[in-house]
């Protein structure tokens, strides 16, 4: 025989329990959101000043400051001037627009302690009627991940052995150097080295030796390079310095001159005095419309002419005249002693 008894449905509520459970549940996930030290949670008002932080903004935002010593404070109060700057403006808009900032990635910079990177979110702040009175904000932490971008970025545009500009970046300068010629006066200079007779150090010394020649030579064609110059290392024994805003022949003279003394002064490796000489070639424009690839040509074609004539100088293309030797060239192109 069954027994009757009463049958509860347990699938279906009254509305007034689902209210009271999604008044509960909202209550809980904004308790947990603000205990959360992961999430740097904040809600300002108007005027911009603090009303209420997470914990996760206390540690890692205020420093260690307490929620009461946040609370009526703005961010001038916490960040460098510049960030505090930056803030209030992307604030202001929010509240003037009512449409939310999303993930805007900005470097947050501090008084008191090392820079960071977050991905900050803001919206509107409104009340039961629906008026804006205030904003509220949450930032993640990604300084890792930008120190990563950037570190892959430096990468694609820098050379592994020397850190100087690579082929790609040096070919980017070299077209932005000849648009600027439509707005400026003057001519833009391709100087492209090549180190005499480098394989003889990389065979009787070894790579490690040939390295540390090939940084001491960016070095100095670094050194003797103006404000506004590349100087890159375009691949083995070969490098180029690109220079911007060169007035007369007087000026290319001077710095490729320079280049070959640089590159010929003398190297210690270990117990071993080097001498590197440098044979240089020269392209010269004031044409905004030539292509990048033609005169980094002509330069390798003059740089070929000097070394023919000799090494240890360098070679104008186009030019009637003869290779030109500096007066301080080492008498062999590469000497080692003990």
């Amino acid at each position: 025989m069954r027994e009757r008894g009463t049958v509860v449905d347990h699938g279906r509520r009254s509305g007034a329990d689902a209210r009271l459970d999604r008044h509960v549940l909202e209550r809980m996930c904004f308790r947990n959101l603000l205990a959360n030290p992961e999430e740097r949670v904040f809600f300002k008002d108007l005027d911009s000043r603090f009303l209420l932080v997470s914990t996760g903004f206390l540690l890692e935002e205020a420093n260690g400051r307490t929620l009461d010593e946040v609370v009526g404070r703005s961010d001038f109060d916490l960040f460098s001037d510049e960030h505090a700057v930056a803030a209030y403006e992307d604030e202001r808009r929010v509240i003037r627009t009512g449409e939310a900032l999303v993930a805007k990635v900005e470097r947050e910079t501090f008084r008191d302690r090392p820079d960071a990177w977050v991905s900050t979110t803001k919206l509107p702040l409104r009340d039961k009627d629906g008026r804006i009175v205030g904003t509220f904000g949450i930032s993640r932490d990604v300084t890792a991940q930008v120190l990563a971008e950037q570190a892959l970025a430096h990468q694609a545009l820098h050379d592994g052995v020397t850190g100087l500009a690579n082929r790609l970046a040096l070919m980017d300068r070299l077209s932005q150097a000849l648009v600027a010629l439509d707005r400026t006066h003057g001519r833009v200079g391709l100087l492209f080295v090549d180190l005499d007779n480098f394989k003889v150090i990389n065979d009787s010394l070894g790579h490690d030796a040939g390295d540390r020649v090939l940084v001491e030579a960016g070095r100095r064609l670094s050194r003797i390079s103006r404000s506004g110059d590349t100087v890159a290392r375009f691949g083995g024994d070969e490098f180029v310095l690109l220079c911007r805003a060169l007035q007369d022949d007087d000026d290319v003279h001077f710095i490729a001159s320079r280049a070959v003394r640089a590159v010929g002064e003398r190297f210690v490796h270990g117990d071993n005095d080097l001498t590197v000489t440098a044979s240089i070639g020269v392209a010269v424009t004031s044409d905004p419309a030539a292509a990048p690839g033609v005169l980094l040509q002509q330069a390798d074609i003059a740089m070929y002419e000097a070394k023919t004539a000799g090494r240890d100088g360098f070679r104008i293309f186009g030019s009637d005249l003869p290779p030109v030797l500096p007066p301080t060239t080492t008498s062999s192109p590469i000497s080692a002693g003990p």
